[in-house]
């Protein structure tokens, strides 16, 4: 379902808590610990915009292997074979290309810019996920140089005709983030839980923040199925 400024992201339960979805051309950041479910979450964005509606979507992999979440996309049912062939879905292993510096050498976002900045533009591109930000942030020896370095690359990517979502780790239950400074910067924040209760694992999904949306605030289920993850919109946590 297409609906004006908004770009669903395929999620079942997940859009009806932002009013739709991703408000058109801004940066969005999905951040959660290891086995929260972010790639998936991705994945989705970019699948259904170029499954569904037609979008072209660019899937950047900064940490992950090419391999490994075409894997992921076979088993949740992503056919993404024909989608590739006709360049509505591009898959780009960053670490294949080894762009600037030495190979197994850390990607900035000056590396990022120079890529996007002509490849965008020529795939037209609409929808872009980049997983990781952890991966970029090995690149600076500081917080401060971090931070410096995301806002003017955000800045450039809110100047693209691109709906972005940046897929961030968290390192530990107090951190939200692995510097502190990405949620602030991104125009929505989504965080993915995994916690355990009971000696089971239980997943969550927080809308935190979101620019331009009346969205839900509460933290709901969020289950893996067969076809992908699924939040359960009409339960809350507590």
């Amino acid at each position: 379902m297409r609906m004006e400024g908004r770009l669903a992201t395929g999620i079942d339960g997940f859009d009806v808590l932002v009013q739709g979805g991703f408000p058109a051309r801004t940066v969005n950041l999905v951040a959660g610990p290891a086995g929260s479910g972010k790639s998936l979450f991705g994945l989705h964005f970019c699948y259904s915009g170029a499954r569904v509606l037609g979008e072209p979507s660019m899937y950047l992999v900064l940490e992950e292997t090419k391999e490994s979440l075409q894997r992921v996309m076979r088993t949740f049912g992503m056919g993404f074979e024909d989608l590739e062939r006709s360049e509505r879905f591009l898959m780009i292993d960053l670490g294949e290309l080894r762009i600037g510096g030495a190979e197994g050498s850390a990607i900035g976002f000056r590396e990022l810019q120079d890529f996007l900045a002509s490849s965008l533009k020529a795939a037209h591109v609409r929808r872009l996920v980049i997983d990781s930000l952890s991966a970029v942030g090995l690149h600076y020896s500081t917080p401060g140089e971090f931070r410096e370095r995301l806002f003017g690359f955000s800045r450039f990517l809110r100047a693209q005709d691109v709906t972005t979502v940046l897929i961030a780790e968290s390192p530990d239950a107090q951190s939200l983030t692995a510097h502190g400074v990405e949620q602030f910067i991104a125009d929505s924040f989504v965080h993915l839980g995994l916690e355990e209760v009971k000696g089971e694992l239980r997943r969550t999904l927080t809308v935190r923040k979101m620019r331009f949306t009346k969205h839900d605030t509460a933290k709901h289920p969020m289950y893996i199925t067969p076809k992908g993850l699924a939040v359960a919109a009409d339960e809350k946590v507590v």
